[in-house]
C-alpha cells in the first residue's frame, strides 16, 4: 500500500522544464549580434588543421595551419561565417528532408522557423515569409539596426536530392557615429534703449 502511494506520489510530480538546446545556440547568437565594433566577434575561435597548400614549387601539399571556426552552438549544426561586405553566420538544423517531398520541405522549414522563434527574445524582430529566390523562406527582421534571421531549405553538402534547414544571420548594421553639433554662437545681446529724460 504504502509503496502504491510513494508511486502515485511520484507521478504527480510535474518534471522540471528543460529549455531546448537550439535556445541555448540561439541565445549565443544574439549576444554575438550586439558585439562591437563588430558582430560575432565572440564567437570566433581559432583551430589547427590539415589544410591544402601549394608549395614553392607549385606542389599541392598538406600542412597544418590555423584556421578561424565558429564556436560551438548548442542546437545547430555546421555553422560558418560567411564574408562579404561584413561577416555573416550561417547554422544548420538537424533535420534533414528529401527535396522531392514538397510538403515535407515545407513543414522542415515551419518547424525549425517556429523552434527559432521560441528562442528570440529581440521583441522588436517581426516574422515574415517570403521567397528567397525561387525557394521560400522565413525571416526574422526589425530594420537596419536590428539583426537579420532568414531561415531557408538548401541543399546538404554533395547531396542533391536532400534538403536541410539553414539559419543565416545578419548583425545590426553599423551605423556611423552621431556628428557632434557644434554649439551656436550665443546671440549678442541688444542693448535697451536710454530712458529719455523729461
Amino acid at each position: 500500500m504504502f509503496s502504491y502511494l510513494l508511486l502515485a506520489a511520484i507521478a504527480e510530480t510535474p518534471t522540471p522544464f528543460k529549455p531546448s538546446p537550439l535556445c541555448d545556440g540561439i541565445a549565443k547568437i544574439e549576444a554575438a549580434t550586439l558585439d562591437r565594433p563588430r558582430a560575432f566577434r565572440s564567437l570566433v575561435a581559432t583551430e589547427m588543421r590539415q589544410v591544402r597548400v601549394r608549395n614553392g614549387e607549385g606542389i599541392w601539399t598538406m600542412q597544418e595551419r590555423p584556421v578561424t571556426i565558429v564556436k560551438p552552438l548548442e542546437g545547430l549544426q555546421d555553422c560558418r561565417f560567411v564574408y562579404n561586405s561584413s561577416i555573416s553566420l550561417a547554422c544548420y538544423g538537424a533535420s534533414v528532408v528529401d527535396e522531392a517531398d514538397a510538403a515535407a520541405v515545407e513543414q522542415a522549414l515551419t518547424n525549425f522557423a517556429d523552434e527559432v522563434a521560441k528562442c528570440l527574445k529581440n521583441e522588436k524582430l517581426t516574422r515574415r515569409s517570403d521567397d528567397f529566390g525561387s525557394a521560400p523562406s522565413i525571416s526574422f527582421a526589425g530594420g537596419a539596426k536590428e539583426p537579420f534571421y532568414q531561415i531557408s531549405m538548401v541543399p546538404l553538402p554533395d547531396v542533391s536530392d536532400k534538403r536541410r534547414p539553414e539559419l543565416l544571420v545578419l548583425g545590426a548594421a553599423e551605423l556611423p557615429p552621431a556628428s557632434a553639433a557644434k554649439p551656436a554662437p550665443a546671440a549678442p545681446k541688444k542693448a535697451a534703449p536710454k530712458a529719455k529724460k523729461r
